[in-house]
């Protein structure tokens, strides 16, 4: 049979009471005062252990906040608990009323739960759960009891521990209430930190559009400090002609709308315009009364200047891509051969010299290509390492695009000619290629073969000199002279550099 308290068992209870209730009106650390509340527990109902549990509210479960005597597996298993629980607690959160079970060998509900065997390595035989409710009947956790042996707590005990209860929710109560303003205090602070910290300007303003506070980012990109733009009408960011935005995006703000990147124009202090991206929000106060409006303002600037000169970019892109391929069609129109490979040499080997200088604009971020470099890469593959076939000399020279493309498929077109018939053909033959640059900008390329065969005027234009003519006329709007001569082929090119 369960063990009755006796009437000797609570001597002195009345003064255990007091303690308790001297330590609810002074105060003091939870931890402290839960571990007081359980020894309490104990005397009163003359238990060997003891558990308080408060109530999580957002996770509708208890969660454990003090204990004594428990094995410390049951102590982890219990660390939190809902109403579904195979424990007296459970059934206690989930009735709202006390629970007391004299025998656990003997309960129902507790049969085959993971509870029953906690209790058992707790050596727990008998247990009490009492609900903590605060004055205006609202859970705010439970207080339990447990005894080795079979036990029926008295009536009287139970009083009494009910007195402790509700000395123990008045205790928790405002000890929560505290807790939970001291976390919206730190979140206030921590917010507040965050907003000056921000490298975004985050400003807000009342429903007449007037400042009301101003970050230390705000200060960096508009130049006002906090002191002149609070109390000042948001206007004084905008320019004249936009202040049309600002009544639209008042009434917005009046119906709840939130504004999302929405990117415009605004004024610095000193007059210059800055391009911003705008988040504006709803502020609402206690009772959910839209009373202003916050607002992030980022600079853009960086941005548009960066979205700038990727369009910029693009354009000269598609002109450059449009420029190679009316370039390649010409040579594909002007080149012909009497068999299909030639024709395919030929081809490739045009295309080739245009590669080879487009590397060098590539090198140059296609600012253009130095005279100097393209006249040696095109004469490359016609020259044995380190011989001494080919003098070329001519001052600075920077090709812009259009003209280093014309200039290099003129000398792969005067090079590949010398290494066919010219003086590149024979071992002793030599080429020239010198250049000047005349005040009035007109640049004078000259090429002069000797050494190789002899040569003379064809009778009819070749497709070479065609693509030559084609490019020096139409791209450079110079003009090319051809001089067949007893000791090799002379080429002179005449253009102005501003063409």
């Amino acid at each position: 049979m369960p063990k009755q308290s006796n009437v000797s068992d609570f001597e002195g209870s009345d003064d255990i009471l007091y303690e308790i209730n001297t330590l609810v009106t002074q105060g003091g650390n939870l931890d402290v005062l839960s571990e007081r509340i359980l020894d309490a527990a104990m005397r009163l109902t003359s238990s060997d252990m003891a558990s308080i549990q408060l109530l999580d509210p957002n996770q509708s479960e208890l969660r454990l906040l003090g204990w004594k005597g428990f094995h410390p597996q049951s102590a982890s298993f219990w660390e939190t608990v809902d109403f579904k629980s195979g424990s007296t607690c459970g059934l206690a959160f989930s009735t709202g009323a006390r629970v007391v079970v004299p025998d656990i060998e003997t309960c129902d509900f507790m049969a085959g739960t993971r509870d029953l065997d906690e209790y058992r390595r707790s050596n727990i035989r008998a247990v009490q759960s009492t609900p903590l409710l605060s004055l205006s009947g609202r859970l705010l956790g439970m207080i339990s009891t447990h005894w080795r042996e079979p036990h029926q707590p008295a009536e009287r005990a139970l009083r009494r521990l009910d007195l402790l209860a509700r000395q123990a929710a008045d205790l928790i109560e405002p000890s929560r209430t505290e807790a939970a303003l001291r976390a919206s205090n730190d979140q206030l602070l921590w917010l507040a930190a965050v907003v000056e910290s921000s490298d975004d300007s985050i400003i807000t303003k009342n429903l007449d559009g007037i400042i009301m506070s101003w970050n230390k980012a705000a200060e960096r990109v508009f130049g006002y400090t906090a002191q002149e733009a609070v109390g000042k009408p948001i206007t004084i960011l905008i320019p004249p002609e936009r202040h049309d935005e600002e009544p639209t995006i008042l009434a917005r703000i009046r119906r709840g709308e939130r504004i999302d990147h929405y990117e415009t124009v605004r004024r610095r202090k000193d007059g210059s315009l800055i391009d911003i991206s705008l988040t504006v929000s709803p502020v609402k106060d206690a009772q959910g009364k839209i009373i202003g409006a916050s607002k992030i303002a980022r600079d853009i600037t960086d941005r548009k200047r960066a979205d700038k000169r990727i369009a910029e970019l693009a354009r000269e892109a598609e002109h450059r891509t449009k420029n190679i391929l009316a370039t390649v069609q010409a040579i594909v129109n002007l080149s012909n051969s009497d068999t299909t490979d030639g024709f395919k040499r030929a081809i490739s080997g045009r295309i080739q010299a245009l590669a080879t200088v487009h590397s060098l604009f590539v090198e140059s971020r296609w600012v253009g290509a130095e005279l100097s470099n393209i006249v040696p890469q095109e004469l490359a593959p016609y020259l044995q390492a380190g011989a001494t076939r080919a003098r070329i000399d001519g001052p600075h020279v920077l090709l812009l695009p259009d003209v280093a493309q014309a200039i290099a498929l003129t000398l792969h077109e005067l090079a590949t000619n010398a290494a066919k018939y010219g003086s590149l053909s024979v071992p002793n033959g030599r080429v020239e290629v010198t250049w000047s640059l005349a005040e009035d900008g007109r640049l004078t390329m000259r090429w002069t073969e000797s050494g190789g065969p002899p040569t003379k005027k064809p009778k009819r234009k070749g497709f070479g000199s065609s693509i030559m003519q084609r490019m020096i006329r139409d791209q450079l709007k110079g003009e090319m002279h051809l001089d067949w001569r007893s000791e090799g082929l002379a080429c002179e090119i005449i253009f102005q550099m501003s063409a």
